[in-house]
């Protein structure tokens, strides 16, 4: 599972600087030509979405999420360990929640044709991949939930 949030991580890395790219080359066209790339903003505001949802699988798998342990720090770490697994195992349901929640929206904007409005992209690709992205997270935090439940940290 590791070796996978990495993947998909290194993966929202490269469309980050993807999305820089695309970001400079349209200042730098709109500094000599006084047009920037029609739609860029819609490709960013798409491509940080996805970039983001890349990260969060992996963010959960090595635990860094913000932890705020004011009330369980001063527990033993058996019980601050099963009180982290049903607090993962409720972010694994939300987001399987969620993602399950979002099929039909991506059903209707592909039967719709929805698409933005300046660079006329159509919508459902990156709301599909948004879903799996957040299924996958469900799965990851089902996985480390399990894992706490199981003393590995």
């Amino acid at each position: 599972m590791g070796r996978l949030t990495t993947f998909v991580a290194l993966a929202g890395g490269v469309l980050v600087f993807a999305l820089a790219g695309l970001v400079s080359a349209s200042v730098l066209l709109r500094w000599f030509t006084g047009l920037p790339i029609s739609g860029d903003f819609e490709m960013v505001q798409m491509g940080a979405a996805l970039a983001v949802f890349c990260f969060l699988p992996r963010c959960q798998a090595q635990r860094a999420n913000i932890v705020v342990d004011t009330f369980t720090s001063r527990l033993s770490d058996r019980t601050r360990a099963l009180i982290d697994a049903m607090w993962d195992g409720l972010y694994a349901v939300a987001m399987g929640v969620i993602g399950y929640a979002m099929l039909p929206g991506i059903v209707a904007a592909w039967k719709s044709g929805e698409e933005t409005m300046v660079s006329r992209i159509p919508l459902w690709p990156a709301l599909a991949i948004s879903t799996a992205l957040m299924l996958f997270l469900a799965l990851v935090a089902a996985w480390t939930a399990r894992r706490l439940l199981r003393g590995v940290r």
